[in-house]
């Protein structure tokens, strides 16, 4: 204070005024150092001579991000450091986002071509970059282009015929568990089957998809323990009003980290539940189609009659692992690919990306959880399925798992295996 007053001429009050507001601006700037919640830091390294201290970037970290596809501007976003810091460090370590792309033939990359067509005959371009990217292959983006419409040529034509953008206002989500929407999809409910799933609102990740034979609550609250088990606990959830959601919604609503005070769960039409409802479609071009076919083929080929109880079992016995299965590649190519609304960065990398920028953890999601209290919930009703009777599991079972592999090579996507299924189970019956 005596320091200012010797050199500038103000009022004391001024120079009062001026000394709380650098006190001020010091402890706001100390908090944000010392927050846990802040984005992360590259620490400096001072080295006692001229200029800036040196900004440590190690090859791990480096070596890490070029894994996930991370370009040199994200790069240098995710660490807090200039493009050129980035370069520089880049040159020092002998590394390059080159290296990245893999040496692969074109032998090798048309057969990964033709595996990703006969399993996702609909999907285009992007999907088939975040397949190869699922399998570890990551090849430029003029090659795969090329050798998709080699391999693929009237795909790649009917695709382009088919494309009808919409502008569509932005869907904004703030960060990564923020808010999940979860869903459940009816394609299949003919043949008994639901599909539900959960994505996180943010970064597009699938939280969790799995093709059932019901449609209970229960299974639905599996589904969801397990993704935040693998994830972390929503701030919010978002689904329709349909009855598979009650426990999940009694889950978020009476958990002592959320409960309804903090609105963590919203429910509204399934027409607003933009996120998976915009996944369905990609799931329905990808899996749920071809299945759709499939099914309706055996139906009229006369060798399904989804009202046969044993039709049924048998049917659920081939197609839940084979669609469970898809539904897993779907899974680990969606994750890969590159979104264009987000400047072709992928799914994992938004939610890995914003997990760099905060260093907040998640809560521990069910350390402090008292399950369930009687709360009223009015929710609209849900699609009963009916159940296969329990003698025919007993019978049957035991049989099917000795001679029939569901999971078994297929070129017409299970639907030779079920028929081999349905006729051992015929002839088990006749001799029993």
């Amino acid at each position: 204070m005596e320091f200012l007053l010797q050199c500038v001429d103000l009022p004391l009050e001024c120079i009062d005024q001026a000394n709380e507001k650098i006190s001020r601006a010091c402890g706001l700037l100390h908090k944000h150092m010392n927050d846990p919640t802040s984005r992360f830091r590259i620490p400096a390294l001072c080295s006692g001579e001229r200029g800036r201290p040196t900004l440590i970037v190690t090859y791990d970290q480096l070596e890490f991000l070029l894994e996930l596809h991370f370009s040199v501007p994200d790069m240098a976003r995710l660490l807090g450091v200039s493009k050129s810091t980035v370069k520089r460090r880049l040159r020092e370590y002998s590394l390059s986002v080159r290296q990245a792309y893999s040496v692969i033939s074109d032998e090798d990359l048309r057969q990964h071509l033709e595996d990703f067509i006969s399993q996702f005959p609909n999907s285009g371009y992007r999907v088939a970059s975040g397949f190869l990217r699922a399998r570890g292959v990551r090849v430029q983006r003029s090659r795969l282009l090329a050798m998709l419409k080699a391999v693929d040529p009237l795909g790649t034509a009917l695709r382009g015929f088919q494309l009808n953008i919409i502008q569509r206002r932005s869907y904004c989500v703030g960060a990564p568990l923020a808010l999940w929407h979860i869903d459940g999809n009816h394609k299949l409910i003919n043949w008994r089957i639901v599909i539900h799933g959960g994505i996180d609102g943010y970064s597009r990740k699938i939280m969790f998809l799995r093709a059932s034979n019901n449609n209970r609550a229960t299974t639905v609250l599996s589904c969801f323990l397990a993704a935040v088990e693998n994830f972390g606990l929503p701030v919010r959830v978002r689904s329709d009003k349909g009855g598979e959601n009650v426990e999940v919604a009694r889950f978020m609503l009476e958990h002592p980290l959320r409960g309804p005070e903090n609105t963590s769960f919203i429910t509204g039409r399934s027409v607003h539940n933009q996120r998976i409802e915009r996944l369905w479609r990609d799931i329905w071009c990808a899996v749920t189609s071809s299945y759709y076919a499939a099914l309706q083929c055996l139906e009229e080929n006369g060798t399904l009659d989804i009202q046969n109880e044993m039709h049924a079992f048998c049917l659920h016995y081939v197609m839940l692992p084979r669609i469970s299965m898809y539904l897993d590649l779907f899974w680990r190519t969606w994750d890969q690919h590159p979104l264009s609304s987000e400047g072709n960065r992928s799914p994992q990398q938004l939610w890995i990306g914003s997990q760099l920028l905060t260093t907040e953890t998640p809560n521990d999601p069910v350390s402090s959880l008292t399950l369930f209290c009687s709360t009223d919930f009015t929710y609209w009703g849900s699609v009963e399925i009916p159940e296969s009777p329990t003698y025919l599991q007993d019978s049957l079972l035991a049989v099917l798992n000795e001679s029939i592999d569901p999971l078994m090579s297929s070129t017409a996507f299970g639907t030779d295996i079920y028929q081999d299924a349905l006729r051992l189970c015929e002839a088990v019956l006749f001799t029993s």
